[in-house]
């Protein structure tokens, strides 16, 4: 992984910025549709309040938000922060990518990586599923981007996907057919075969880590709050797919956007992570 540039020109960044929130916008219909089994491409973007269509000017990421109070022309009915939030954060991920990596084509398949990530956080957030059209589509990218980005070899992306799906396959497994409950989503066992493919098998282990200390962390803090709120009655969970009958947990919170944000840690900041881990045990075993 090269070092992270000194900097880049503030005409590049801010470019690089406004592509990334387009790019936001568009994973805003993916995450809205997706799911419903719609079409990405037609329709054109439309409220989600009134369904009318969204003019051209009025679909400006983050600006046009803003400019019309959160709230659609047609109808006056607010519409969600989610969508400004999403162009955002795909945006300053455009920009921080591109500052790490340089202008390569490394850095344009990272970007496609973490963008897709965010698509299927929020998908996982909304349903409790990451759909096998986002999932593998991410794994054969992956195991492809050796292609294009020289600092992995199809080895470490090859073997971090088969890694990646066996290590969490077993545990699905076990919990289908020792438990008789389930343990891990399948959903889940694909994402993380894409995210070794992409990382390298090396990035497996911070990654499950990470994911499982900042889920249990944030899981502990829900819980907690609910318990505080007293009379106030749990949430209803988020509606799952009509031929699935299981349901998520009263507490639970779904783990596909904290194996993202673990893969997104590693890829900005994976060598510090890693060695300052090693420093931690070696000063706990000294």
């Amino acid at each position: 992984m090269q070092e992270i540039a000194r900097g880049l020109p503030v005409a590049f960044a801010l470019w690089t910025f406004a592509a990334g929130a387009v790019v936001g916008s568009f994973l805003n219909v993916v995450i809205a549709r997706v799911p419903k089994g719609e079409s990405i491409v037609s329709p054109g973007s439309r409220c989600p309040r009134c369904g009318n269509p969204i003019a051209w000017f009025d679909n400006v990421p983050i600006f046009s938000w803003l400019l019309l109070r959160a709230r659609c022309r047609r109808c006056g009915l607010s519409i969600s922060p989610r969508y400004p939030m999403v162009e955002l954060l795909t945006g300053v991920l455009a920009v921080a990518i591109f500052r790490q990596q340089g202008a390569t084509w490394a850095a344009l398949g990272y970007f496609a990586f973490a963008a897709t990530l965010v698509a299927l956080s929020y998908i996982d957030l909304d349903t409790w599923l990451l759909p096998h059209q986002i999932t593998w589509p991410l794994l054969v990218a992956g195991a492809l981007s050796p292609i294009w980005n020289p600092v992995l070899s199809f080895l470490e992306a090859g073997i971090g996907a088969v890694a990646g799906f066996a290590a969490f396959a077993a545990v699905a497994l076990f919990g289908e057919k020792v438990l008789k409950r389930e343990t891990m989503g399948w959903g889940d066992v694909w994402l993380l075969a894409g995210i070794g493919a992409w990382l390298g098998w090396p990035a497996l282990l911070p990654v499950v880590l990470l994911s499982a200390v900042q889920g249990a962390v944030v899981g502990s803090l829900l819980l907690a709050v609910r318990r505080d709120r007293g009379a106030a009655p749990p949430a209803e969970p988020a509606p799952v797919s009509p031929d699935d009958d299981w349901v998520p947990p009263k507490h639970a919170v779904p783990y596909g956007p904290f194996l993202a944000l673990g893969a997104l840690e590693y890829l900005f900041f994976g060598e510090r992570l890693v060695s300052g881990w090693n420093g931690l045990m070696f000063r706990l075993l000294s």
